[in-house]
């Protein structure tokens, strides 16, 4: 009876953490969000859906894009992410200067980087040690950024909606 009791217990532990252990470790979802940024961008603008002050946009379902003032800077929400979308209607789809400045300017540890060109495209997207639970996002395309805090959690898929948006905007 011990005996059936003890097999029984440790089962249910072993279930209990394999259960805890089901979402990807963090580097996992580094690597897959890298890849799907670079198919994302591979793959070219998807057809916008959204128009807002002088942009036209593609934002991707449960996404909202709110109007500003500044024709430069737009708020995108998602659930309990918060983005801000910057534009620079003056730099051409080549332009690397936001990818420069970034590189000049960065404080904080960068995890991982990679950059992007493809038929006369450039593109760079970037995860940085924001604190001990929290990551910045940053994806880029020509002129356009768009950049979150995000915790360990489903960084992949938000680093690929963040690369639809940035590769659909118009102006």
């Amino acid at each position: 009876m011990v005996r059936k009791y003890s097999l029984l217990m440790l089962t249910t532990i072993l279930l209990l953490l394999l259960l805890a252990g089901c979402g990807k470790p963090v580097e996992e979802q580094i690597e897959m969000g890298m890849a799907n940024v670079e198919t994302a961008f591979n793959e070219g603008p998807l057809e916008t859906n959204s128009e807002i002050g002088k942009i036209k946009v593609y934002i991707p379902t449960g996404y909202t894009i709110e109007e500003s003032e500044d024709e430069s800077n737009y708020l995108v929400k998602k659930d309990n992410h918060q983005f801000i979308l910057f534009v620079n209607p003056n730099e051409q789809k080549n332009s690397r200067l936001l990818y420069d400045l970034f590189k000049q300017n960065q404080a904080k540890e960068i995890v991982e980087e990679k950059t992007f060109e493809m038929n006369d495209t450039f593109g760079f997207a970037a995860i940085l040690q924001n604190d001990e639970e929290n990551y910045e996002l940053i994806v880029n395309s020509g002129g356009v950024k768009i950049s979150t805090l995000s915790s360990a959690k489903n960084i992949d898929i938000i680093l690929q909606e963040m690369m639809q948006i940035v590769q659909s905007v118009s102006f």
